[in-house]
C-alpha cells in the first residue's frame, strides 16, 4: 500500500506495527484514499500515535521538503463529484451574506467547497428567524432542506454522508441559535449539527430513492471473491483495542515526562507502588504518597495500556493495582479526559435521572408492558425521594431501548465475594457491574468485572453513582469497546449524562447485532456522527416534550 511504503520511508525506525496502525487511522477515520491526500493531513490527526517530532517531519515531508512540488496543483486536482453537473447555481448569493462562509475550506469534498448555500431563496418567516436569533418553524426548515440539497445536487447528485455533514456544519456555525440543537435548557447538544445532518441526508436518500444511476455504493462482493481478490492479505493484522482508545480522550499517550523524572525514576516509582500494594492493600491508595506516585507515573500507565497488540486487563492489574481502586480508576480518568467521572455522573444520574423518570412516568400509556410495570415498581418504591434514581433512569432506558439488563448488571447474593463469584457466576468478557442484593433496585454493594474476573470491588459506604462512574470509567481508562448487547446505554450515558461528544465514531465497533425484534444475529446498523443518542430536545422540529427525540433515538436491527 502507498501510504503504508510513505510513512516507512520517513520514518524508517517506526516498527510496522504502529505504522499498520497510522495507516488504519488515516484511512478509516481521516479519509486519506491516496498518497495525495497526505498533504492534507494535519497534527490533530496523528496526536494520538506519534511524537510531536515525528509529527513535524512527516508534516513537513507531506507538504513539500523538495519531494513534492511546492505549487498545489502541480500534485493533486481536487475533482468533482462523478455524478456532478458542471453548471453552477442560477441563484447569486444574498447581499447581505457577503462574507459569509459560501467557500467551505475542507478538502474531502471538493465540491462543497464550492457549494453557494442560497440564502435568498429561504422562506421569508425563515430569514426573519434568523435576523432575530429565534428558532426555525418546521415548516421553514423542512423547506429550507429542501433548497440547500437542490443546490447541492447541482454539484453531486448523490452527495455522500460526509459531504452533508460538512454543508450542516456551515449553515449551523454560521446560525447556531437558529439551527442548532440544544436541550430545553439551553445546552447545546453534542456537535450542534445533528439533526440538520439527519434532514440534509433523508432528503438526499428521497430524492435518489428510484435513480439507481447516481447510487454511489461498490457491488456487493461475496467472501469467495474477497478471499480471492489479490489485494487480500492473510496475514492482515487484527484491529485490536488501541485503535479506538483515543475516542474522546484529550490526554491518550503523553510523550512527556514530568518535571524531573527519568524512565528509571519512573521505573522506580512503580515498584514502590507494588510493594506497599502488596504489604497493606487497595486501602493504602488514601495514602498521598501513593496519590502523588500514581499521578507522576501516569505516562507509564498509559504506555502500558495502549501498548499494541494490547495486554490483558489481568496483566495490567498485576503491573498497577492501585489503578484498580475507586480513587485511582477516577484519578486515571480525570487525567486522561479532563473530567471529574464522580462528580458529573453522580450530579447526571439526579437531575437528569429525574427528568427521564419523570417524562416515562408522564406518559405511561404509550409504553409497552415492561416498562409500565417498571414505572409502576419505581412509584411504589418511592424512588424520587431516595438514591435509587439513577438506578431507575438507566433501567428504564434499557427497557426503552430493548436491551437486556444482564447485559450492563449482574445481579448476585449480597453475601457473595470476589472468589465465589469468579467461581460460581460464571462472569462475561465484556464488563459488567455487579449488583449485590435481593433486586437491582435495593441493591448496595457493587463490584466491577471484566473478561470474566473481578476487578473492583467499591466499599460499602460507596453509592449506585459511584459504581457506575467505576464501571463506565473503566472503559475508556482500559481502552475497552462497549458491548454490542448494550451499546445504545453505554453511549447515552457517555454523551446525555458523562457529556462526552467525539465528532466521530463510537466505542462500539461490531458489525453484526441481536435484532430487537426477531432475536436473531444481524448486520449492525452503524450510525454515524456524535449525537445520535441525544434524547433530549431537538427544538428546531419538536416542541411538544423534553425527550421527543427517543422517538429517534438509535436503534439496532
Amino acid at each position: 500500500m502507498e501510504i503504508e511504503e510513505e510513512l516507512t520511508s520517513l520514518l524508517p525506525t517506526l516498527d510496522r506495527e504502529k505504522i499498520i496502525c497510522i495507516v488504519e487511522h488515516l484511512t478509516d477515520v481521516i479519509g486519506v484514499q491516496q498518497k495525495s491526500d497526505l498533504l492534507f493531513v494535519e497534527a490533530e490527526d496523528l496526536k494520538p500515535f506519534l511524537t510531536p517530532i515525528q509529527i513535524r517531519k512527516l508534516l513537513l515531508a507531506f507538504k513539500g521538503d523538495g519531494n513534492r512540488p511546492e505549487n498545489l496543483n502541480d500534485t493533486i486536482t481536487l475533482e468533482p463529484c462523478p455524478a456532478a453537473s458542471a453548471e453552477t447555481s442560477s441563484h447569486p448569493p444574498h447581499p447581505s451574506s457577503s462574507t459569509s462562509t459560501t467557500m467551505y475550506n475542507h478538502y474531502s469534498s471538493s465540491w462543497v467547497s464550492h457549494l453557494q448555500i442560497p440564502w435568498e431563496r429561504f422562506p421569508l418567516r425563515l430569514s426573519h428567524a434568523i435576523t432575530r436569533g429565534d428558532r426555525a418553524h418546521p415548516e421553514d426548515r423542512r423547506s429550507m432542506v429542501r433548497i440547500v440539497v437542490e443546490a447541492m445536487q447541482v454539484h453531486c447528485t448523490n452527495p455522500k454522508r460526509a459531504s452533508c455533514e460538512e454543508v450542516a456544519k456551515i449553515i449551523v456555525n454560521r446560525y447556531p441559535q437558529t439551527f442548532a440543537d440544544f436541550t430545553d435548557k439551553g445546552e447545546r447538544l453534542g456537535c450542534g449539527h445533528y439533526s440538520l445532518l439527519r434532514s440534509i441526508k433523508s432528503r438526499v436518500e428521497h430524492v435518489n430513492r428510484d435513480n439507481t444511476t447516481h447510487r454511489l455504493r461498490q457491488t456487493k462482493r461475496t467472501r469467495n471473491e474477497e478471499d480471492c481478490s489479490p489485494n487480500s492479505s492473510a496475514t492482515s493484522p487484527k484491529k485490536v483495542r488501541c485503535l479506538v482508545d483515543s475516542y474522546g480522550c484529550i490526554n491518550w499517550q503523553p510523550v512527556d515526562l514530568p518535571e524531573g523524572e527519568t524512565p528509571a525514576s519512573l521505573e522506580e516509582k512503580k515498584h514502590i507502588l507494588l510493594t506497599v500494594f502488596n504489604s497493606e492493600g487497595p486501602g493504602a491508595v488514601e495514602r498521598p504518597d501513593v496519590d502523588d506516585f500514581m499521578c507522576l507515573t501516569y505516562i507509564s500507565q498509559r504506555q502500558l495500556i495502549n501498548s499494541c497488540p494490547s495486554l490483558s486487563v489481568a496483566e495490567i492489574q498485576e503491573q498497577w493495582p492501585f489503578l484498580f481502586t475507586q480513587k485511582g480508576l477516577s484519578n486515571h480518568f480525570y487525567k486522561l479526559t479532563g473530567i471529574d467521572i464522580s462528580e458529573r455522573l453522580g450530579q447526571a444520574l439526579i437531575t437528569k435521572g429525574r427528568r427521564i423518570i419523570n417524562y416515562f412516568s408522564s406518559q405511561k400509556l404509550k409504553w409497552n408492558l415492561g416498562i409500565r410495570t417498571l414505572i409502576q415498581q419505581i412509584e411504589s418504591e418511592g424512588v424520587l425521594t431516595n438514591n435509587k434514581v439513577g438506578t431507575a433512569a438507566i433501567l428504564l432506558m434499557m427497557k426503552y431501548y430493548k436491551e437486556d439488563e444482564d447485559s450492563l448488571f449482574v445481579l448476585a447474593d449480597e453475601t457473595s465475594t470476589r472468589m465465589s463469584l469468579e467461581a460460581e457466576s460464571n462472569l462475561p468478557i465484556t464488563p459488567r457491574l455487579i449488583m449485590l442484593g435481593q433486586s437491582l433496585m435495593t441493591t448496595t454493594c457493587w463490584m466491577v468485572s471484566a473478561e470474566g474476573r473481578v476487578i473492583v470491588e467499591l466499599d460499602k459506604e460507596n453509592t449506585f453513582a459511584d459504581a457506575m462512574s467505576v464501571f463506565f470509567g473503566s472503559f475508556y481508562v482500559l481502552n475497552l469497546e462497549y458491548q454490542e448487547s448494550a451499546c445504545a446505554t453505554l453511549e447515552l450515558i457517555q454523551r446525555f449524562f458523562v457529556r462526552i461528544n467525539p465528532e466521530e465514531g463510537t466505542k462500539c465497533t461490531s458489525k453484526v447485532g441481536t435484532s430487537r425484534r426477531t432475536g436473531t444475529i444481524v448486520k449492525r446498523k452503524m450510525i454515524h456522527g456524535p449525537c445520535f443518542l441525544d434524547i433530549y430536545t431537538r427544538r428546531t422540529t419538536m416542541k411538544t416534550s423534553s425527550l421527543a427525540i427517543l422517538q429517534d433515538a438509535v436503534s439496532v436491527q
